[in-house]
Order: C-alpha cells, then sequence, then structure tokens
C-alpha cells in the first residue's frame, strides 16, 4: 500500500502547489485533437473560456523545469519536501537531500507577527522563503524571548541547536540555546549577552548540549570571551578577555568550538592580524566545588609565543592578513583553516609588497577570497605555520561560514571543495547575499546566481541534524544517503513499477531519518502502513 500511494500523494500536494503559483496566469485555449473539456476552470477567475485537456497534451512531471520544481519544494513543510523528492528521479536531481540543503535562520519579523523561523532558497524565483510551519516539526520559541523585541539569531551548531537573544541594551533577554524540533531549551548566563557593546554576539556551543552538561562560548565584544561551563547541574561562568592579551589595535573576529582527541573542548579565538588562541577546557570534574581553570594558549604543536600575529604567514599573506577585515574559522577533518575576504564597500587597496615576494606591489580587490590552512610542519624551518589552501585540502566538503558555528556539508546539492559566506550588506541594514567560492579556481560567484530580490537579514546557515551523529561532521551520514539513492536510481529504469517501489522506498527512508530525531514524524493516511510495503 506504501509502495502505491507515496507517488500519488506526493504529486497531489506538488499539484496543489502548482496550481497557487500559476493561478494568476492567462489560460490558452488547447487545439490538440480529441480535446475534453476540464471542469474546474472557473475557479481560476477565467471568464469566457472553457479549459480543456487534451490526451497526451500535458508533459509528464519529470519534464517540469528544474527551477519551477525548486519553488514548489520552497513552499513545502519540511516533511513535504522528503514528498517532493519522492515524485521521481528528476525531482530528485532538481532538489538536494534533506541532510545538505542550506537553509537561513530568519530574524523574527516584529511587524508581521512572525517569530524566529527557517528559511529555504527557491532557485527558480532567486529569492529566500520562510519555510511553512505545519505545527508538527517546527516548534516556537519559547514565549519569554519570541515575544521580545528583536529576536534574533546568533549562532547555530551542525546538530540542530541555535542561540537566540532578543532585546536591547535597556531590556536584554536571553540569551538561550533552543532545538526547533524538539523545543527543549537552555538558558544561558546573561553575561553570555551584552548588547551595549555587541548587538549580536556570536555564541558557539558543545555538540548535543544539555542543561546540566554544556558548555557556551561568547564572543561579547571585540575584546572580551565570555565561557559558561556546566556540569553535574552546576555552571561557571568565565571572562577570558584580559587572558587574551592581544596587542593595541589588534581585536576578536571569529571563535569556533572543537573536540580534542581524548574528549576536551576547546574554544578558538581568531584575532583580526590572523593569530588564532586556543582556550583548553579540561574534562575533569569539579574539585572542591570549582571547575578546573581553563588553559589558554596558542595552536597545537607550537611552543608559547612561538609566532605572532602576521609573522605566521608566508609573504604576501602576511601583508593581506592586515587589510582583509572579515575572517573566520573553519574546523574541517581535524584541520584548521581561516578564510579571509575583503568583503563588498570596503573597496579596493594596492600595497607595497613584504621584502621576498615575487611582486613589487600586492592588489586586494573587493570581494577577494583567501582560504590558508594550519600547517605547524612547516615552522620553524620555513619560519611561517600557515600555508595557502588549495582545492584538494578540502576534501571534497563544502565549508558555510557565518555567525553559525562553520558547517562542514559533503553530498548532493552543493558546490565540492567551496566555502559558502554571506557578504554583508554595502551600508545600513540591508540584507546579505549569499555567495560561494571554489578553493579549486579562485571564482567566486552568487548563490544563487543573478538574485535579484536581496538575501536574508541574519547571516546565519542551518542544516537538519543527522540522527545519531556527535561531534563529528555529518558528511558520511550524508554520502550514505546520496549514495543510496543513487544506487536505487540506477536500478528504477526497468520500467514504471520500478520507478514507484523506489519511489516509496526513498520517501520511506528519508522520512525515517527524520522520525530518529524525534521530530513526531506524521504519516498520512495509508502512509502509516509501511510494513505492507
Amino acid at each position: 500500500m506504501f509502495r502505491a500511494r507515496a507517488p500519488y500523494i506526493a504529486r497531489t500536494h506538488a499539484r496543489t502547489t502548482l496550481d497557487a503559483y500559476i493561478s494568476n496566469s492567462t489560460p490558452v485555449r488547447d487545439t490538440c485533437h480529441d480535446a475534453q473539456p476540464m471542469t474546474g476552470g472557473g475557479d481560476r477567475g477565467d471568464v469566457g473560456m472553457t479549459d480543456v485537456v487534451a490526451p497526451g497534451c500535458f508533459p509528464p512531471w519529470a519534464d517540469l523545469d528544474a527551477g519551477l520544481v525548486s519553488t514548489i519544494a520552497a513552499c513545502s513543510a519540511l516533511k513535504d519536501y522528503a514528498s517532493c523528492r519522492a515524485v521521481c528521479a528528476a525531482w530528485r536531481a532538481a532538489l538536494p537531500p534533506p541532510l545538505s540543503r542550506p537553509l537561513a535562520v530568519l530574524p523574527a519579523d516584529d511587524a508581521a507577527r512572525l517569530p524566529v523561523s527557517l528559511a529555504a532558497c527557491a532557485l527558480h524565483a532567486r529569492r529566500w522563503a520562510r519555510l511553512h510551519h505545519d505545527g508538527t516539526l517546527l516548534h516556537h520559541p519559547p514565549a519569554r524571548i519570541s515575544a521580545a523585541p528583536r529576536c534574533r539569531c546568533v549562532g547555530a551548531s551542525r546538530d540542530g541547536w541555535v542561540a537566540l537573544v532578543a532585546g536591547d541594551a535597556a531590556a536584554p533577554v536571553g540569551p538561550l540555546l533552543f532545538n526547533p524540533f524538539t523545543g527543549e531549551e537552555i538558558p544561558l548566563d546573561a553575561s553570555l549577552y551584552q548588547p551595549a557593546h555587541d548587538p549580536a554576539p556570536k555564541i558557539v556551543f558543545s555538540p548535543n548540549p544539555t542543561r546540566r552538561d554544556f558548555t557556551a562560548a561568547s564572543l561579547v565584544r571585540p575584546d572580551m570571551v565570555v565561557v559558561q561551563r556546566a556540569a553535574d547541574g552546576c555552571s561557571y561562568c568565565e571572562d577570558m578577555g584580559p587572558f587574551l592579551d592581544a596587542p593595541d589595535g589588534v581585536s576578536l573576529v571569529d571563535v569556533a568550538y572543537g573536540v580534542d582527541d581524548v574528549g576536551g573542548g576547546k574554544v578558538f579565538c581568531l584575532a583580526s592580524d590572523g593569530e588564532v588562541h586556543v582556550l583548553n577546557l579540561t574534562r575533569r570534574r569539579r574539585a572542591y566545588g570549582r571547575m578546573p581553570p581553563i588553559q589558554v594558549g596558542p595552536l597545537p604543536g607550537l611552543p608559547v609565543g612561538a609566532v605572532a600575529g602576521a609573522e605566521g604567514f608566508p609573504p604576501p599573506y602576511d601583508v593581506i592578513s592586515r587589510n582583509t577585515d572579515a575572517k573566520n574559522l573553519v574546523l574541517c577533518d581535524g584541520e584548521v583553516y581561516q578564510v579571509w575576504r575583503r568583503p563588498s564597500g570596503a573597496g579596493s587597496v594596492i600595497l607595497d609588497a613584504p621584502a621576498g615576494a615575487f611582486a613589487r606591489w600586492v592588489h586586494i580587490f573587493e570581494g577577494d577570497v583567501f582560504v590558508l590552512r594550519y600547517d605547524p610542519g612547516s615552522w620553524p624551518a620555513a619560519g611561517y605555520c600557515w600555508s595557502v589552501a588549495e582545492g584538494k585540502d578540502l576534501r571534497g566538503n563544502a565549508v558555510f561560514v557565518g555567525k553559525n558555528d562553520a558547517a562542514v556539508v559533503r553530498g548532493e546539492g552543493v558546490s565540492r571543495n567551496s566555502v559558502y559566506y554571506w557578504d554583508g550588506p554595502r551600508v545600513g541594514d540591508g540584507d546579505y547575499e549569499a555567495v560561494v567560492y571554489n578553493v579549486a579556481t579562485g571564482a567566486s560567484v552568487r548563490w544563487p546566481a543573478a538574485a535579484s530580490t536581496g538575501g536574508v537579514s541574519s547571516p546565519v546557515w542551518y542544516f537538519l541534524p543527522a540522527a545519531g551523529v556527535g561531534p563529528a561532521r555529518v558528511g558520511e551520514e550524508t554520502t550514505a544517503v546520496a549514495a543510496t539513492s543513487s544506487g536505487q536510481e540506477a536500478a528504477a529504469s526497468s520500467g514504471e513499477h520500478d520507478e514507484e517501489e523506489h519511489d516509496a522506498h526513498c520517501l520511506k527512508k528519508t522520512m525515517n531519518l527524520l522520525g530518529r530525531l524525534d521530530y513526531c514524524v506524521n504519516y498520512e493516511g495509508s502512509l502509516c502502513e509501511v510494513g505492507e510495503s
């Protein structure tokens, strides 16, 4: 029963969405042979014309333009998105798998009374739109923060959690860790949100947090990081600003959370000159009612004071590091990367090349992107510990940087060996536009291409979490789902029956994947009877 009903239900949902999409289009009289009247034409407001349907005149669902398919899926709730991918092989090719589908986190719209919500990009319409809230998968944030003005997201992890703040310096609300799928919430200490210094700090936190056991670090202002650690139900906050000892004119620009080989946490703090400070959070239990002290040091493999700031980069990147205003840290497959950008509005600059460089001047153009990889093996022989990253260094992954803790994704729908980032507004409080930079070719393009309706007002990437995945990245899970779908698609080419069987199986696997996350997935009608397949 599941096998026969799945494609039908998916197509019915798609037809409803498509009818809404073309409801204002002008009807055209069909002149095909043996055309038959179709009832319901007047429901779309047609006057003086008769809609007709001729056998064989309508193209099959698989022939719909991929952009139009993307628009249909963008209008769907999360559980219906899986149904759209189950319509046929062409629709699966047009829509990325749920786990590798880039989403954005939009702030609350106080005027329209819309809460913080997820958004998807419709490639056909070239715009971001809030996902439909069907009441079964997504939970609204708690009223005490969602009802406050200017509720927004200032952090997101790869396992589905977000960090929310609201209010202003006069009446701050939050911060709060919130899981939009399970409805769980973890209040954070008020010291992690200081809107008088920075109205939108960046908050990173440990994977799979619980109320009794979590770690959160907030870049509350350019010269201060506040760390909150909870263990055995007791919470402690520490201001790490004085320990970083940044020189004059150097500020902190990004933070990232990582886990070492023995399960201990690390907070990586990136300074504007490119130097990285590491806060080592030991896993030892509390002693005499106190948490073990946080140890501050350099990156692994370097002695204290070995290199500082721009001294750690080969020429001419020691000069470039001082003239790239946007910097992000990325932890990918056990490697540490830095992503530098000359953002829009910063203009271009020409600088004198340092001694030993091949050119006389260094040209840094607006929009330039540089990716460097931590390479302690080159120190001290070469005198620096960072090298220029090549496309193969990312090992086929796509990296998404922003206010979120950098997400590493591998799967369909994303560009391999690329960096996705948000290009900030030129002036005022405009929208952020998504850009993808290919590390191998050095080319940057808008995503989607030729976006005509702007971007989003909050630079946060979000991905559906994979079930049963802890601190490690979920690329293997995503790749496994993609490989299963690809193998089944090859086997489904033998006939219509095989195609419908594959559609149902693909939908079942995707729904089961979401169901393992305790998302309260509701199967409709006979879809509940999956055992009869």
